[in-house]
């Protein structure tokens, strides 16, 4: 018989460390989103209107199931509030889902049949479900006897395929894109220096890597007039604390590329389960020219080559520099369920209005950069 619990406070959070790994290794959906490192940095620093929420089912004395969520209380406009139970990683994630070990269908039915006789949330979203996962075909599975739910198409995640060679992977790119790539690295070389790719404990600690990362993440942005990623102290905080996390498992590949030991190049990337994921990355402005982004990701590709990596995972976001390398890509998923509260209706309609205001404010921006192009 399966039975399930909450853990609603950090210290309980923190005894789960060991039995949160077994239960990710076995389980149906093992990425490193769903890692307990990746969840630490939330419980430290959540937020005052947030609560845990993390449900485990149990069979005997075995956990099998793992939902790691949050609630949190937020507002419409005015004076209208509502609680949102969502990812407890949710707005600091590329990817989210469940842990569920086996008995995946029952797992999943007691997992929703919980939230759903439970009164004290309007809405529940699952955002950034990769279209292949698990958890988004149990979801759909169990659509009978679930309240009302709706499932959107997210954002595209491309993806490069490793292949087995460097000259299948020189060969896979469009001619002339890998003309410049050469005809760039030739040039770089013989206008600054000698280029090398180079880890980040080669270059000091890990707090002296992060801080050149950042700089060079922020440098651009800067450049343009905007804030950038890690603008805010509390931006940087908490990935530090996860970066810290992923380095004590060795799952951080923090990548640089040199020129005479200077580095113009970031790439921060993580590597789990076989798969190199490229989270940020950042480039020196002055060096643009050169295009060292692209040659640092060349650099990473060959090492992943090497390692006998399967896959580069360039993450959320269609910008067009990733189509240089793939045209292969994953579409996020985002289920939101509400329920019969009247509270509930109007978040679904204020909602919908707010993703049209969205909606309308990237058409502006594309066409505005449209035109500042020409």
């Amino acid at each position: 018989m399966l039975k399930i619990n909450e853990i609603y406070t950090k210290k309980q959070f923190l005894n789960m460390r060991k039995y949160w790994d077994t239960t990710l290794n076995k389980s149906i959906e093992n990425n490193i989103f769903l890692t307990w490192e990746k969840m630490a940095p939330s419980v430290n620093l959540l937020e005052k209107e947030s609560t845990i929420k993390i449900l485990c089912v149990t069979e005997e004395t075995e956990l099998i199931g793992i939902a790691p969520f949050r609630k949190t209380r937020k507002s419409l406009k005015g004076n209208f509030g509502y609680n949102i139970i969502e990812p407890l990683t949710n707005g600091n994630t590329d990817y989210s889902g469940l842990l569920i070990t086996k008995q995946e269908v029952q797992c999943m039915q007691k997992l929703l049949t919980h939230l759903f006789s439970q009164k004290d949330w309007d809405l529940i979203t699952i955002p950034n479900l990769p279209q292949t996962s698990p958890t988004l075909n149990l979801i759909k599975r169990n659509s009978k006897d679930l309240p009302r739910f709706k499932v959107e198409k997210g954002v595209i995640c491309p993806y490069v395929e490793i292949p087995d060679s460097n000259e299948k992977l020189l060969s896979s790119l469009n001619p002339k894109f890998r003309k410049n790539l050469q005809r760039r690295l030739r040039k770089l070389e013989k206008e600054q220096g000698k280029v090398e790719l180079k880890h980040y404990f080669e270059l000091g600690s890990l707090n002296e890597a992060m801080e050149i990362f950042f700089n060079l993440h922020q440098k651009r942005w800067v450049r343009k007039g905007e804030p950038g990623v890690f603008g805010t102290k509390k931006a940087r905080e908490i990935t530090m604390q996860t970066i810290k996390f992923f380095a004590e498992r060795d799952w951080l590949r923090l990548h640089f590329l040199t020129v005479n030991n200077r580095p113009v190049a970031t790439s921060l990337d993580l590597e789990y389960g076989g798969k190199m994921y490229g989270h940020l990355c950042g480039f020196d402005p002055d060096y643009a020219k050169y295009s060292v982004g692209n040659l640092l990701l060349l650099k990473i590709l060959k090492q992943c080559i090497i390692k006998k990596i399967s896959e580069y995972d360039f993450m959320q976001g269609d910008e067009s520099y990733k189509f240089d390398w793939t045209q292969k890509y994953r579409q996020n998923i985002n289920i939101k369920f509400f329920n019969k509260k009247f509270s509930s209706r109007v978040i679904s309609i204020g909602l919908r209005g707010y993703q049209l205001i969205d909606l309308s404010s990237q058409m502006f921006k594309k066409i505005k950069n449209r035109i500042s192009r020409k």
